[in-house]
């Protein structure tokens, strides 16, 4: 009999580490992704990255992509995301289903490419800096809340997380141009020479 309940815990923890937390990753029109003060325009202009991160946690460089992508290729309102109406976070990423966890959505423009960048998220570096000239890159506010699924220990089922509602990201965030290299060597020129300036004072 031991045994069997030893088999049987064992077969639900395996279960669990494959299973996956349900996301609802389409926002609102009180959440819409803007450039330039304007909603981003339909089409497959845009893709959308879904990171994750322990409770609690403020910085935004401490945050993981969790596998999850979205786009706006499929809407017809600008600013939205698509993405499914449900979607699955493995628990590869550490957030399986009921899992409690901070999340924010970053953003960027298709000439940075189709999959998302860590080198983005840099400390000194969340702006995209090292992006394609001319394309855009931003993240949204930070959220928290509990994936949906079946919870593989008591097998209670939650629904699926909203990560675009009143309770976790309520708001809609920009994606920023990413400055030219001339202009960044610029600036970093005006900045030696206040510096070099200062010192012969």
């Amino acid at each position: 009999m031991k045994k069997l309940a030893a088999i049987l815990c064992l077969s639900v923890l395996a279960t669990g580490a494959f299973a996956q937390g349900l996301i609802k990753f389409a926002n609102s029109a009180t959440t819409l992704v803007n450039v330039g003060g304007a909603p981003t325009a339909p089409g497959p202009g845009y893709y959308y990255a879904l990171l994750s991160a322990p409770l609690g946690t403020t910085e935004p460089t401490a945050f993981v992509f969790s596998g999850l992508y979205a786009t706006n290729t499929t809407s017809t309102t600008g600013g939205r995301l698509q993405g499914g109406s449900l979607l699955g976070v493995t628990a590869n990423s550490t957030w399986g289903p009921a899992t409690s966890r901070a999340f924010l959505v970053a953003g960027w423009s298709a000439d940075q490419g189709a999959a998302f960048n860590p080198a983005w998220f840099q400390p000194g570096n969340v702006m995209g800096l090292r992006g394609t000239p001319g394309g855009a890159f931003g993240i949204s506010g930070i959220g928290a809340g509990m994936s949906g699924g079946t919870d593989p220990i008591t097998l209670q089922t939650f629904p699926a997380l909203a990560v675009f509602s009143g309770t976790t990201i309520a708001s809609g965030f920009s994606l920023v141009p990413v400055p030219e290299p001339t202009t960044m060597a610029l600036a970093g020129l005006g900045a030696a020479a206040l510096l070099i300036f200062r010192r012969r004072k």
